[in-house]
């Protein structure tokens, strides 16, 4: 072969291959520039979440719209409460969002992303802009969820988060507190067990809790504020029905209880029945918001007062005023007779015309552990329907420092329990006879304050 054509046959390889491996430089670097332009997140949706002024949630379970009013999420219907927080987490996620991949373009088939039947959400601004997205399935290895705005043929990947949150099922978005407001928003609370009242009580203006019903009687705060503590922080467990036709399915036609709650703002009654059969780990109960009907079951221990009867509620004491606005307290109880004299002011004591005043720390002591025996004793059992006679066997006579006079009596009820009168006015409760016996009590601190006397006297 002539040298001119091996020239030429090597220039001409050299060209194939140089035009190779240009042509090769160009596909790859349009391969990195469309892994780069996959790679890239997009801006899918963005505007001012606190401007929200509806979300809509439309999935396989129907479409729910909820309203932003008064600070707070509400269903657009009376189907369940909402879910104020589930509903703000979604608006919260969705204000701001962005891909983490651009999937595919111009697609025509969309079942393999879960998004030929997707869940919708629909935002609107208080200035009326309205902002859509369409959430498909997970991807296969659970990292993120595929997602798409309505009207295109893009299909990308948003977060595992934000997806999770977008896909809220009808459940989540109910609220499952009993009553989502703060313990010291409830104004009126009442329990029914069996059908029977054990107490209704309200919230007066004096800021105390007053027992209207089965009694009238001041309700005892520190108590009452446990429970409603208890109350609002307990939640249904799960939603297992909605409206059935058959309430005693669940124990719902007869509830075992029945709790109703109310602020200036809202309202529930719970309905409490059957025991869930075979619950796991923990006892659980069903129960029914009885304004919306949503049957779900929670754990009973959750709302531990369930079973306490009205003393739970009660203030425990008959008549316990402070020293300091007693002038004179009569105590006739059996073997104990005596009469104190007291002003705290200028700390003046006197015990059966005796003025211990000067006699020392532990004859004052004694002497106030004495009035506190009488002042606190406590209440054993409640009885409306009792119907007291006879006399009185004990009787203790306070004389206040404005003049007032108030008695409490002691009537005997039978071997081991009297009813208390106050003011000649059976209180509906009564108390036992061995309260007065008791370490501490009338008797024993009576013993006490004597002894201390005579000691100090010598």
């Amino acid at each position: 072969m002539k040298q001119g054509k091996i020239i030429a046959l090597l220039a001409g390889a050299v060209v194939l291959l140089t035009g190779g491996y240009l042509a090769l430089r160009l596909k790859n670097a349009e391969k990195t520039k469309q892994k780069q332009e996959q790679e890239a997140p997009v801006s899918l949706i963005s505007f001012d979440g606190d401007a929200t002024a509806s979300l809509t949630v439309q999935n396989e379970e129907g479409t729910f719209r909820f309203l932003f009013q008064n600070r707070t999420w509400v269903l657009d219907g009376d189907e369940f409460t909402a879910n104020p927080y589930t509903v703000s987490a979604i608006c919260s996620y969705m204000c701001n969002l962005n891909s983490v991949k651009t999937i595919a373009k111009d697609v025509t088939d969309l079942s393999p992303y879960g998004l030929s039947d997707p869940v919708k959400l629909t935002a609107v601004t208080d200035s009326g802009d309205s902002y859509q997205l369409l959430v498909g399935n997970p991807t296969p290895t659970n990292e993120s969820y595929y997602a798409m705005l309505p009207g295109t043929t893009t299909v990308y990947t948003i977060d595992y988060t934000s997806g999770s949150v977008f896909r809220a099922n009808k459940n989540t978005l109910k609220n499952r507190y009993l009553l989502d407001a703060y313990s010291t928003e409830i104004t009126e609370f009442s329990l029914e067990r069996d059908g029977k009242l054990i107490y209704s009580m309200t919230h007066d203006a004096a800021m105390q809790w007053i027992i209207n019903q089965p009694i009238q009687w001041q309700g005892y705060t520190s108590n009452i504020n446990e429970i409603l503590d208890t109350f609002v922080r307990a939640t249904a467990t799960a939603f297992v029905d909605n409206n059935p036709s058959d309430l005693s399915q669940y124990g719902l036609d007869r509830p075992s209880y029945r709790i109703h709650a109310k602020t200036d703002a809202k309202e529930t009654t719970i309905l409490l029945g059957k025991m869930v059969p075979n619950a796991e780990n923990e006892v659980s109960i069903y129960g029914m918001f009885q304004e919306s009907g949503q049957v779900f079951y929670m754990t009973k221990a959750a709302l531990n007062f369930l079973d306490d009867d009205l003393l739970s509620v009660a203030y425990p004491y008959v008549y316990n005023p402070d020293a300091s606005t007693v002038k004179q307290l009569v105590v006739d109880c059996n073997d104990v007779q005596a009469t104190l004299e007291l002003d705290t002011q200028n700390k003046k004591y006197s015990c059966n015309g005796v003025d211990i005043s000067d006699m020392g720390d532990e004859v004052t002591q004694a002497f106030q552990d004495f009035y506190q025996a009488v002042a606190t004793m406590g209440l054993s059992q409640v009885d409306p329907d009792a119907k007291p006679e006879g006399e009185a066997a004990i009787s203790f006579t306070y004389t206040l420092q404005s003049g007032e006079v108030n008695r409490v009596e002691l009537i005997p009820a039978s071997d081991t329990t009297y009813w208390i009168m106050k003011n000649g006015t059976y209180t509906n409760f009564m108390t036992r006879k061995k309260i007065l016996n008791v370490t501490g009590g009338i008797i024993s601190s009576y013993e006490t304050l004597q002894k201390k006397i005579q000691e100090a006297s010598k």
